[in-house]
């Protein structure tokens, strides 16, 4: 028996056609599904980041602030020391000037 070939364009098999369709919507699905956490990672991130920087900011004042307490009180000790010297200089000359107080 002959073997009749019909070819018509239009009509498509049913396994290319579901097969075509379903690569298409797992393709679009499959983006989608990697877009929302790749969003929420990246905003994680960069949350992340500036938390970090204004913690290292932060730790550097903390560092100059405990430096400038240290030099004020080196200062002021001095200051002091300056202070007594010239109490003790000024009292055996017997003069009537007033102690120097801080």
């Amino acid at each position: 028996m002959p073997r009749i070939i019909i070819k018509n364009k239009n009509i498509k098999s049913p396994a290319r056609t579901s097969s075509a369709a379903r690569g298409l919507s797992n393709d679009n699905s499959m983006k989608k599904e990697y877009v929302f956490p790749l969003i929420v990672g990246l905003i994680f991130g960069v949350l992340a980041m500036i938390f970090w920087q204004f913690t290292a900011r932060l730790n550097v004042q903390n560092t100059r602030l405990a430096q400038l307490e240290q030099i004020t009180n080196q200062n002021t000790q001095s200051v002091n020391d300056i202070i007594a010297f010239i109490n003790q200089a000024t009292a055996g000359t017997g003069t009537e000037t007033p102690a120097v107080t801080d």
